[in-house]
């Protein structure tokens, strides 16, 4: 930091200074995220956080000199290049923790979930005309954020970005080991940065013996159940717990076995309970649920566990038909065979294309695939007009508000995790004249690039 810098942040309310092993000063300022290993601070600096770890059971710092070697450690690892994901810059020198890059403005993925300050906020506001006649006010004031924060096309963008991030990790050989709403951190826009910020847990795949770490509510089975340690696989159980979530507005595994359980489930018999320690099973339902042994609510073939009716998104508004798959093999046969897990690379492919399908309804913000709908699934709006960009990879929708749109690299190439999102051609876009029409320097577009106007429905 420069004089100037100092001299300001002596004269706010900070910590003390934080040293890191080059001698540089950082003045931790409010908390960021927290979870069971560590918490993160934003800085001074706006490109900057700290990460520090805490010891689960107390809160307290973690002292032990062995995290300064893991730190360490960490930025040997093999990353592809340019990946998004916050790593170590500078370990503190005297105080556990590091330095890690920040991007100024990202917001943890959990802002996406109704969290209580927004609930108090959004009641003090008038419902929208569409949600006036929803029964339920909580489910009212889910929807009413889930619109303001995007709906489920910036999910689906969101989402798709980290997919990316998983595959090209677990491509190197190495496992993120934490997947959660708390270390996905989104910036501002429509189609934002995404970064991982919590590298603590990276490995090598083939590294055994070694602790595996989940948030709550995100581990899979085998990890819960102590079967198994972190794997490829089980990142891909986290991501997909948190798509669901995000998506449809329920955990994949809270059913009707777990909210309208007879009392003869609820309640154990000695003999029972400890015939079920034994086994490693919880007496809890909810337990059950988080660690596997409980069906999919969606499960196709098990409906012991199924949905009740109301409780998140009707599954075909938020994802694809492809994606329903996706979630099947992951929760149902992978519940108990985490090799049937669908790689991350199908879950990016797949988002993205569920991305590029999506559109935006101009009356109530949420949005829909618009070749399943003619009118707006929410609140009836006749869908607006549109375009459909197409090539023989790839195939995109523009809504009729854009007056100029970037055609990207998925258009023209196989898909790539690292450049799909990459500017291959500009164009402005007419509705009214029908026309598409290069900018900066496109002389003409490709021969195989087909453009068709549909017409706003009545």
């Amino acid at each position: 930091m420069n004089s100037d810098s100092i001299k300001n942040a002596n004269t706010m309310s900070y910590p003390k200074p934080l040293a890191d092993e080059y001698g540089n000063l950082h003045y931790s300022g409010d908390e960021l995220a927290r979870g069971g290993q560590g918490v993160v601070f934003r800085t001074v600096d706006a490109d900057l956080a700290i990460k520090q770890p805490i010891i689960p059971a107390t809160g307290k710092l973690d002292r032990d000199a062995k995290l300064r070697e893991r730190f360490q450690k960490i930025r040997t690892l093999p990353l592809p290049p340019r990946i998004p994901i916050s790593m170590p810059l500078a370990i503190l020198r005297d105080d556990p923790g590091y330095v890690m890059r920040l991007l100024n403005g990202m917001r943890a993925f959990e802002f996406f979930d109704l969290n209580g300050t927004t609930k108090k906020e959004l009641e003090k506001r008038s419902l929208p005309q569409w949600l006036t006649n929803v029964s339920d006010k909580n489910m009212a004031l889910r929807l009413f954020h889930y619109a303001n924060t995007g709906s489920t096309r910036l999910r689906l963008y969101a989402l798709y970005k980290c997919a990316s991030i998983l595959s090209r990790i677990h491509y190197a050989g190495l496992v993120y080991g934490d997947i959660s709403p708390k270390n996905v951190f989104v910036g501002e826009g429509n189609t934002p940065d995404v970064w991982l910020i919590d590298a603590d847990n990276l490995r090598s795949e083939f590294i055994s013996g070694r602790n595996s770490f989940f948030t709550p509510h995100y581990g899979a089975p085998e990890i819960m159940q102590k079967k198994d340690q972190s794997r490829p696989r089980t990142d891909c159980w986290a991501f997909a717990v948190m798509a669901f979530m995000s998506l449809a507005l329920c955990h994949p595994f809270i059913g009707k076995k777990v909210l309208q359980h007879d009392d003869e489930e609820k309640g154990w018999s000695a003999e029972s309970a400890q015939q079920a320690a034994a086994d490693g099973i919880p007496a809890d339902l909810d337990e059950q649920a988080y660690a596997g042994f409980l069906p999919f609510i969606d499960d196709k073939n098990d409906d012991t566990n199924e949905s009740i009716p109301g409780m998140g998104l009707p599954r075909e508004l938020v994802v694809t038909p492809v994606i329903i798959k996706l979630f099947q093999e992951t929760f149902g046969a992978g519940r108990e065979q985490p090799h049937r897990r669908p790689a991350m690379a199908f879950w990016a492919l797949e988002l993205a294309r569920a991305y590029d399908h999506s559109l935006i309804c101009p009356d109530c913000k949420m949005s829909y695939f618009a070749d399943d709908h003619k009118k707006c699934p929410y609140c009836d709006t006749p869908r607006p007009a549109f375009l459909r960009v197409r090539t023989k990879q790839w195939e995109i929708i523009i809504s009729s508000d854009t007056n100029e749109f970037i055609m990207p690299h998925r258009l023209f190439h196989p898909f790539s995790f690292e450049h799909s999102d990459a500017a291959q051609y500009e164009a402005v876009l007419n509705f009214s004249r029908e026309s598409v029409t290069p900018v900066r320097g496109t002389d003409r577009f490709p021969e195989n690039l087909y453009f068709e106007f549909m017409e706003a429905e009545k």
